[in-house]
């Protein structure tokens, strides 16, 4: 009964071990995350739909640098739409040592905005500065994918200055380490 335990303790040890590796120096982040928003009013409904794919290199253990892009597409009622394409570096921080680790992940870049309205007929395009910062959380399906739920604040600037709070969630891959 002595050894099964000690096989077992041996065994669970060499499994966690294994599945730490995947925040560690050298590796690659590679994935993405994508949300979607409702926002009730009176007049009209916004609907917000966007991807934020990203790569990402830790630069040392829990830290991963690097970039990602906004895609995002919005639309209230029948009276407005706007498409917004964005490109910002980030930087994201790991805690814990196990198959699931708290993040925070903070981004600031460009982003253009081109907002139509079906009443007025105008077209208008603006460009200004984003910021995005939130607390998230991975969860390890294997040694190299996880999902991830982030709950984020996000800044469009420029003349459309804009900002939300919302749930983001992702899959990543990483890859390296082992």
């Amino acid at each position: 009964m002595k050894t099964t335990r000690i096989l077992l303790l041996n065994t669970a040890l060499l499994c966690a071990f294994s599945t730490f590796a995947q925040t560690e120096k050298g590796n690659i982040l590679l994935g993405g995350t994508a949300g979607f928003d409702i926002e009730f009013e009176r007049t009209a409904n916004y609907v917000t739909i966007d991807a934020q794919p990203q790569i990402g290199f830790f630069v040392t253990d829990n830290l991963a640098l690097g970039g990602s892009l906004l895609l995002q597409n919005a639309k209230r009622g029948d009276y407005f739409s706007s498409t917004s394409f964005g490109i910002a570096p980030f930087g994201r921080y790991y805690f814990g040592a196990s198959t699931t680790k708290l993040f925070v992940q903070a981004q600031v870049g460009y982003i253009t905005n081109k907002f139509e309205s079906e009443i007025g007929g105008f077209d208008i395009t603006s460009d200004g500065v984003y910021f995005g910062f939130g607390p998230g959380v991975t969860f390890f399906l294997n040694s190299r994918v996880a999902i991830e739920g982030v709950l984020a604040y996000t800044n469009y600037g420029g003349d459309f200055d804009h900002e939300n709070f919302g749930l983001r969630i992702g899959v990543q891959v990483y890859l390296g380490g082992e």
